[in-house]
């Protein structure tokens, strides 16, 4: 029997997913690791431990490793690792949520205000990127910036640790070099540092090498992929790339948008993954805060997750109480780190229940935000909505979602979409088989379900105060 093996380094865990040729979960297991928050727009972790991580996770895992006949790693991207050429950190990795060099992000706008062109995407200047950290470290740490060191993303540093290899895909790697031409940018030419940083570019499911002799974690010879983004490869499993769709992963942060077969023209503020990149175009963006803002809200109010969650539904006779779930700024689609949450339409009258569904839905229009921009972006507009994430494992939280979106909604069974868009990457690299084309045989099983239109039109009434108090959040 063939194992694939789907590897995710997320931000506050690792998470292997085993399949087998049939596409079936086998077996899954998990490991966390510490996140540093030295300063206060500071985001590390230490790459040592994600190592640590996969050594556990590949000895909790009840599978006969030996039958590994592929792997492929995804991970949170844009999260920085500098290392020197033998894979040795230079330094603590700079996570997608650290916000140092909002600074350098302004500059780089002010310079290349549309990166349309260099980039061959669109993407937003945000502290998050890859090029705002670089021109940090530049600045404040132009030591470790040398000929022989290089910038991987997250999953670049364990592919190298299992492979000797280092590679990275187009996506992950945007901004440093062009999505179709893979030659190095202007905006990276700018910086004036050697392009031996830059790490061997390739598609996420070409094969990077094979685990080489010695590696610490599995045997030698298997191939291995070079790997994507956990969100586009979460994508991949919610079958996004096979067909298009509109789609929502929930997690700390939400990924939501919609694919197509071609983009219309236009200035936005989302993310677009041409076909340089991916399968088919998508338009998405990364919210900042979701299962994070629900997890801090619990916490505030003494409460769960899962009671905001029970007690948001508890009445529906119309909600003035609105929450903007801005805890850390937001991304996608307004891209403003300064910009911090609000409660709003508070009163007297307003009961725990009432906090809990304008915390829930707030969360949710966050999404709702992105997928209408991106619809208008679009030639077609997809009728359903693709969930991924364990959250919407929830019947409930599918009908909050269906409310929201005034859509069907198809939730997939296996909750861990990232891992398994990772062991479909695994199994495209090592056979030939086009990823979209194997999505449709590993997604599992689908839930569907579509919320009253009652129901639909209580919820576009709220979304509606929720926009009025984005545009005054943001003024």
């Amino acid at each position: 029997m063939q194992i694939w093996l789907g590897v995710d380094l997320g931000t506050s865990a690792l998470k292997a997913t085993a399949m087998n040729q049939d596409g079936h979960v086998i077996a899954r297991a998990a490991a966390g690791y510490e996140t540093h928050r030295p300063n206060a727009d500071w985001v590390e972790q230490d790459s040592l431990d994600w190592l640590a991580a996969l050594s556990k996770v590949l000895a909790e895992l009840d599978i006969d490793l030996a039958k590994v006949a592929g792997v492929g790693i995804v991970g949170q991207t844009p999260t920085l690792v500098v290392t020197d050429s033998l894979g040795n950190p230079l330094r603590p990795a700079m996570t997608w949520q650290d916000t140092r060099s909002q600074k350098e992000a302004d500059l780089f706008a002010a310079e290349i205000p549309d990166v349309s062109k260099d980039f061959g995407l669109y993407l937003p200047w945000a502290p998050s990127g890859i090029l705002p950290k670089v021109r940090w470290l530049k600045e404040h740490e132009p030591k470790i910036l040398q000929k022989d060191s290089r910038l991987l993303q997250a999953k670049d540093f364990l592919l190298f640790h299992l492979t000797g290899q280092f590679s990275s895909d187009n996506w992950s790697s945007k901004g440093l070099i062009h999505a179709t031409t893979l030659k190095p940018t202007q905006a990276w030419k700018s910086l004036g540092l050697p392009n031996e940083l830059i790490p061997a570019i390739g598609k996420p499911w070409a094969v990077a090498g094979t685990t080489s002799v010695g590696n610490k974690f599995l045997s030698a010879g298997i191939p291995v992929a070079i790997g994507w983004s956990d969100a586009l490869a979460g994508m991949l499993a919610l079958e996004v790339f096979s067909k298009p769709t509109a789609f929502v992963i929930s997690g700390s942060s939400d990924i939501a948008g919609i694919s197509c077969r071609k983009l219309s023209e236009g200035t936005h503020n989302l993310s677009t993954v041409p076909e340089s990149c991916a399968p088919i175009p998508v338009i998405f963006g990364p919210t900042q805060s979701s299962g994070s803002a629900i997890s801090w809200a619990a916490d505030l109010f003494n409460s769960t997750p899962e009671e905001l969650l029970s007690k948001s539904l508890e009445s529906n006779n119309g909600h003035s109480e609105i929450f903007l779930p801005y805890l850390a700024g937001e991304r996608a689609p307004i891209w403003r780190s300064d910009i911090r949450a609000l409660f709003a339409g508070l009163s007297h009258q307003s009961k725990f229940g009432d906090i809990a569904h304008a915390v829930i839905f707030g969360v949710g229009f966050t999404a709702r935000h992105i997928i209408d921009q991106a619809k208008s972006l679009s030639e077609e507009l997809p009728s359903t909505v693709h969930l991924g994430g364990a959250s919407h494992q929830s019947k409930l939280w599918r009908d909050i979602r269906s409310r929201i979106l005034r859509s069907e909604v198809i939730s997939f069974s296996e909750s861990d979409s990232s891992s398994i868009g990772a062991a479909i990457l695994a199994a495209s690299a090592a056979s030939g088989v086009a990823p979209e084309v194997l999505a449709l045989k590993f997604s599992g099983e689908k839930l569907s379900f579509t919320a009253t239109t009652e129901n639909q039109n209580i919820a576009n009434i709220e979304y509606t105060k929720y926009l009025e108090w984005v545009e005054r959040a943001i003024h």
